[in-house]
């Protein structure tokens, strides 16, 4: 009985880790056009991060790759 009990209560933790949230937050322009605003800006040589905020005082962070002209974005 006690295994039975453990295997669903371990059951239920591990699905619960399958509903996350789906956001896509896939460029720096994108992100400004949904109302984000740039409120720290650092540089080096080959990268430039962003970190964007909204009203809600949600915070992303971009950094653009100039080697790849690349745009990654994430919410930490």
């Amino acid at each position: 009985m006690k295994k039975l009990l453990g295997i669903i209560i371990l059951g239920l933790v591990w699905c619960n880790v399958g509903f996350a949230v789906d956001v896509d937050y896939n460029s720096l322009n994108e992100n400004l056009k949904k109302g984000y605003k740039i409120t720290k800006e650092t540089s080096s040589q080959k990268i430039k991060t962003f970190t964007l905020k909204n009203e809600k005082n949600e915070v992303i962070i971009c950094t653009v790759t100039f080697l790849t002209e690349s745009t990654k974005c994430w919410m930490p």
